[in-house]
């Protein structure tokens, strides 16, 4: 992928667009960026990018483009019915999506947490506990930053935490977070999908590539297929779940694990000693 004889377009000068562009063009690639809007919309990101090497095409000349690239990477936020993507459908040429790309350059597991709703606190929450319990992550992805713009960084740390939209996942391949996290779902989006059935699919996706050795953590209330993943339920509202919220207190098969109001550092200070950080993955096994 990043062989510096390649030619690759990056579709979409978003953020996650300008991250995957450098990214490539740090590995030595030739990049062009492609984008509908106008170059002078697109001024300021053209000369940010232009130190790098990195070409643009905008407007028109962008939807019409007739190079035939190595692949093009895909920024999730640029709808596939557009002409910008359906030329390059059209020309066959290979597309991933930004989040592959970064995930073929991760050195550390990943988190990733999906769903309709909450998707930012919970990341955010997940990033705070993880630090401070001992365990290094950063949270990124459809939070921002983009997983391309620090992808780099992953070598430094135990587990990458990312916020995942269906967006990200409509162009995954081998992406395979060590734990998948379902929040739940509402309809959403259906300005992008035919139907709630479509949505859904998409997001279901981030159990796509799992194994035995990952986890599932999902909503209880939610209907979701079997996964290969080792499956982890929670509820709020109703029993049943592997985790349930009781009276303000987490239970975990019964057992209180976490009083609501007790402070989290004080929580992940307790746990610390007793929860190695390399075998913390597998706590709830």
């Amino acid at each position: 992928m990043f062989n510096k004889s390649k030619h690759v377009a990056v579709l979409g000068a978003g953020e996650n667009g300008e991250a995957a562009a450098r990214l490539l063009a740090e590995k030595g690639v030739r990049v062009t960026v492609l984008d509908s809007a106008s170059a002078e919309k697109l001024r300021t990101k053209i000369e940010k990018l232009a130190p790098f090497g990195i070409q643009f095409l905008t407007g028109a000349d962008a939807d019409t483009n007739e190079t035939v690239y190595d692949f093009g990477v895909l920024s999730p936020g640029i709808d596939p019915a557009t002409p910008l993507i359906r030329n390059f459908r059209r020309k066959k040429i290979e597309l991933i999506g930004e989040l592959e790309m970064a995930f073929e350059l991760c050195k550390c597991p990943v988190i990733a947490i999906t769903g309709t709703n909450g998707k930012t606190t919970t990341t955010q929450l997940v990033e705070r506990m993880l630090n401070a319990c001992g365990v290094r992550t950063l949270a990124a992805g459809n939070i921002g930053p983009a997983f391309s713009a620090v992808v780099s960084k992953s070598a430094e740390l135990d587990v990458m935490t990312l916020e995942v939209s269906s967006f990200q996942l409509e162009e995954i391949r081998a992406f395979r977070p060590r734990i998948a996290v379902w929040l739940n779902l509402t309809p959403d989006h259906l300005d992008r999908y035919k139907s709630v059935e479509e949505y859904r699919a998409a997001k279901l996706r981030v159990f796509e590539n799992q194994t035995e050795q990952d986890f599932a953590i999902v909503n209880l209330r939610d209907e979701l297929p079997p996964f290969k993943a080792k499956t982890i339920t929670f509820s709020a509202y109703e029993p049943g779940g592997d985790f349930e919220l009781r009276n303000g207190v987490i239970f975990y098969h019964g057992e209180a694990v976490l009083q609501m109001s007790t402070p989290v550092c004080a929580a992940c200070t307790t746990r610390r000693t007793s929860w190695p950080r390399s075998a913390w993955v597998w706590r709830w096994a």
